[in-house]
């Protein structure tokens, strides 16, 4: 079974107190999907939030998937370092 998660548009330190138990209980070794159509600020904490999650989804024989991210979203990654795949990836 998936777990499908529509991610909040703006994903910084103040929303992620909110998010990361969700995401948290989410990641236990199933399939996440998440949908990142409405993000319109990526903070590194979130981002380092998701790709500690897909490591620990691959720990435990899981996936996390990423889609519909935003073109703003994607250059605050790409500012970064990262891209939807590197979350995805649980890397670099």
């Amino acid at each position: 079974m998936t777990e499908q998660i529509l991610l909040p548009s703006r994903l910084d330190a103040k929303e992620l107190s909110a998010f990361a138990p969700r995401l948290t209980r989410a990641c236990s070794g199933g399939q996440v999907h998440l949908d990142a159509s409405n993000v319109t600020h990526m903070g590194a904490l979130a981002a380092q939030l998701i790709i500690a999650a897909a490591r620990a989804q691959y720990a435990q024989g899981g996936t996390l998937e990423i889609s519909a991210i935003s073109d703003r979203a994607g250059r605050q990654l790409a500012m970064m370092g990262l891209t939807p795949e590197h979350l995805s990836e649980g890397a670099p």
